[in-house]
This record gives structure tokens, C-alpha cells and sequence, in this order.
């Protein structure tokens, strides 16, 4: 709902600004715009290596498209996962290496194009799996060994968070700068008109203004919806462990998807129902 977000958020601002009698056309000053936004945009470069800076740019379209973890998604996984432990109970688990070595040929992983989108999630599913197959892990170590995956992904994945929340905290303070030098621009046009001072007055104040604005009515919500897509990541991620601990240490196809069913959030889970005859229609 980033987008809807924004929308209301400048129509209010601007609408409010209207009833009030205020002029549009005032609040346009590039050199406020070139001074707020290109000083946040040098304390990003300044604070991020490049890699950091790419995850901004992808995490923030990404934000875009809103969280792709509904409940859709999570029945493509459960019912992904059933069909995958019910292949490796009735034909052993090394019937699992063709569809984990080239999953888009797999005539069960291939129609799931939700799990496949996801590649880092469908990374630690597939090489948790494919290291049971070989038999190079025991069934115990596989919960801690994908919680440190887990833990990993998500540490990666505040990085650009903690970035962006940093430049929406300070983009207040960059619009105090950027009206100091309007002032500053002011002072020095004291003895004339009216007019011209109120003019350079306004173009200062466009500069704190801008500063605020971006940073609570644009940056900060921005990563706020971030932060929890990230939220949802992991717990897919958890919800992927569940499956797979519970079936390595012994669980039936149905009783370990039924684990990883109730590990998920309510507002996305499926019920045990819905569950059960995706299983059914699947196979």
C-alpha cells in the first residue's frame, strides 16, 4: 500500500495548503530541492558501501509491489513441501535429486512459481534439503544450522534499513541547513522591497519544510513498510525450517507441513482445511 500511502499523504498536504490559501507554486524552489535532497543522497554515499546502496535502490521498488507473502503464497509453499516429503517417503530421499539440482525442470518445484521468486528462501530450502539427500547433515543439526542462515539474511537485510531510517532521521536537520543558507541569502538582499525579502523568507522556509516532510511524510513510512517485508521474510524463512526439521526428525508429509501451517502469522495463514485439499488437488 506504499503507493496509495503516498498519494494521500501529498494530496492531504497539498489539499490543506489549498483550503488555506496557499500558492503551489511557492513550495516549488529547486535550489531547496537540490540542497535537502542532494545532501540526504551524499549522506547515503558517505554512510553505505555500493553494495549497501543497491539494496536501498532494490529494497525501495521492492516496497513498492507491497509484501508478496499472503496466504497464496504460503499454500504454494506447503503444498510444494507435501508433495516433496510424500516423493521422498514412497521412493526415498535421493528421489529428490533431479528436482533440487535443476528445479525448473521439476515437474513439482517448477509449478510453484511463488517458492522459485523468492530465491533466497528457496536457496535455504533447497540446500538444507539437498544436504539431507547426501547425507551430510544429521536431523538435528538442521534447525540450527538454518537459524544461522536465517539470522544472517536478516542481519543483511536491515543493513539498507538502518541506512535509509539514519538519512530520514537527519533529513529534519538538512532542512534547517538548507533554510540557514536561505536566510543566509536573505540577509544579504535586507534593503529591498518588501516583496523580495518576503520571497527569499519563503524559499528558506520551503527548505525546512522539504527536510520534514520527506522525512516523515515519504522516507520514514518507506522504511517502515521495508522493515516489514524483511518481517515477513524471515518468518517464511522459519516457517520453511519448521517444514523441514519436522520432517527430517521423523513427521509424516502431513504432520510436517501441519507444523509449518501453524508458525504462520494468523492474518496469513491458511487454514487446515484449505491446506488439506491443496494437498489433495495437487496430488
Amino acid at each position: 500500500m506504499v503507493i496509495p500511502g503516498i498519494l494521500i499523504v501529498v494530496g492531504c498536504m497539498l489539499g490543506g495548503f489549498l483550503m488555506a490559501g496557499g500558492n503551489p507554486a511557492a513550495l516549488i524552489q529547486p535550489a531547496e530541492f537540490v540542497t535537502i535532497l542532494g545532501m540526504a543522497f551524499g549522506a547515503m554515499v558517505i554512510s553505505s558501501p555500493m553494495k549497501v546502496l543497491k539494496q536501498c535502490v532494490s529494497k525501495t521498488l521492492g516496497s513498492l509491489k507491497g509484501s508478496p507473502f499472503n496466504k497464496q503464497a504460503y499454500l504454494d509453499l506447503l503444498t510444494m513441501l507435501f508433495r516433496l516429503f510424500s516423493l521422498a517417503r514412497k521412493n526415498g530421499l535421493l528421489a529428490l535429486e533431479p528436482h533440487l539440482s535443476d528445479p525448473h525442470k521439476s515437474d513439482i518445484i517448477s509449478k510453484y512459481h511463488s517458492v522459485l521468486h523468492h530465491k533466497a528462501c528457496f536457496d535455504l530450502l533447497s540446500e538444507t534439503m539437498r544436504m539431507m539427500v547426501d547425507g551430510s547433515i544429521q536431523p538435528e543439526e538442521i534447525a540450527p544450522m538454518m537459524d544461522n542462515s536465517i539470522e544472517t539474511h536478516e542481519a543483511e537485510g536491515h543493513m539498507p534499513v538502518n541506512v535509509m531510517r539514519a538519512v530520514g532521521d537527519g533529513l529534519p536537520g538538512i532542512g534547517i541547513v538548507g533554510a540557514v543558507l536561505g536566510i543566509i541569502i536573505t540577509m544579504s538582499h535586507i534593503d529591498g522591497k518588501p516583496e523580495v525579502i518576503g520571497h527569499h523568507v519563503a524559499a528558506a522556509l520551503v527548505g525546512t519544510f522539504l527536510g520534514v516532510f520527506s522525512a516523515y511524510g515519504l522516507i520514514n513510512p518507506v522504511v517502515a513498510s521495508i522493515s516489514q517485508v524483511e518481517s515477513e521474510e524471515t518468518k517464511y524463512m522459519a516457517v520453511i525450517k519448521t517444514a523441514l526439521t519436522a520432517y527430517f526428525t521423523g513427521s509424516s508429509p502431513a504432520v510436517a507441513v501441519e507444523f509449518a501451517r501453524r508458525a504462520i502469522f494468523s492474518f496469513d495463514r491458511p487454514t487446515a482445511q484449505e491446506l488439506e485439499a491443496a494437498c489433495k488437488n495437487a496430488g
